[in-house]
This record gives C-alpha cells, sequence and structure tokens, in this order.
C-alpha cells in the first residue's frame, strides 16, 4: 500500500477504501464493483469497531454506513463511528451511505465532517465511483 501526504493521487497508486456495512446484501454488490478497478485496495467491514481497529491500515477513503445496527457485541452506528474518526484520523475523508432519505439526517452528518452523504439507491454506486476519482485528482 503506498502512503500519502495529501488526497492527491496519481492513477496509477493504490488507494485504500474502507466500506462499513452490516447489510451484505448491499456490501458485496459494492464491493464486487469497486474490485474490478485495480488501483482500488478494498477493505470490508461489518461493524463500526472494526473499522476503528484498522484505521492504522490508514485508508484514503471511508464509506460508512449511516444505520449500522448497534447490536451487542456492537456498540457504534453510523454517527458514531463517524465521531470517532474524526477524533483519531480527522484527514481521512468519510462518505456517509444511507436509505435515509431525511434533510435532518443530511444536515447532522455534515455537522459531524462527513466529506458527504449518499443516498443509497441505483444512482450510488456510480456517486461513489465519482467521489473516489475527485479525491484521486485532488479536487477535493
Amino acid at each position: 500500500m503506498v502512503k500519502y501526504k495529501s488526497t492527491k493521487h496519481k492513477p496509477a497508486e493504490v488507494v485504500s477504501i474502507f466500506i462499513v456495512d452490516d447489510d451484505i446484501s448491499y456490501l458485496y454488490p459494492l464491493v464486487f464493483y469497486l474490485q474490478k478497478n485495480t488501483h482500488y485496495k478494498i477493505h470490508c467491514f461489518t461493524s463500526g469497531e472494526e473499522c476503528i481497529e484498522n484505521i492504522k491500515l490508514k485508508p484514503n477513503l471511508v464509506i460508512l454506513d449511516y444505520n449500522l445496527n448497534p447490536q451487542p457485541p456492537h456498540s457504534m452506528n453510523g454517527p458514531d463511528v463517524l465521531r470517532r474518526l474524526r477524533n483519531i484520523s480527522p484527514k481521512t475523508k468519510v462518505v456517509m451511505l444511507s436509505s435515509r432519505d431525511t434533510q435532518q439526517a443530511v444536515v447532522d452528518t455534515m455537522k459531524l465532517g462527513a466529506y458527504s452523504y449518499i443516498l443509497k439507491d441505483t444512482e450510488a454506486i456510480m456517486a461513489i465511483k465519482n467521489i473516489i476519482n475527485t479525491l484521486c485528482n485532488g479536487e477535493d
């Protein structure tokens, strides 16, 4: 894995992406699509705790489900994970992914420091790909 000092990446460099979602039926197709690009190093987690434990891998981007189900032994939902990430890795870009189409969820997420908020719909994968391309081109 290549380490970066900024979010500008050359197309030939590997971009490390964490995907955190407890909905396997959404997680696997997203991973399958993104893994087609050999310049993406994808790490999948089904809980916020797993994401936090692995943040030492220094991802360039975290795609985080808003609606993580905080059932034992897991205690963090998406906004909780975002708060922790802002404290321990403030430069890491976080994209919140959600099926919640409410203005309040978007506002709250952005106030917590998310880079973007994407609705889980038929256009979500293209929106994620566009964000990754924007970050790789240093247009953040």
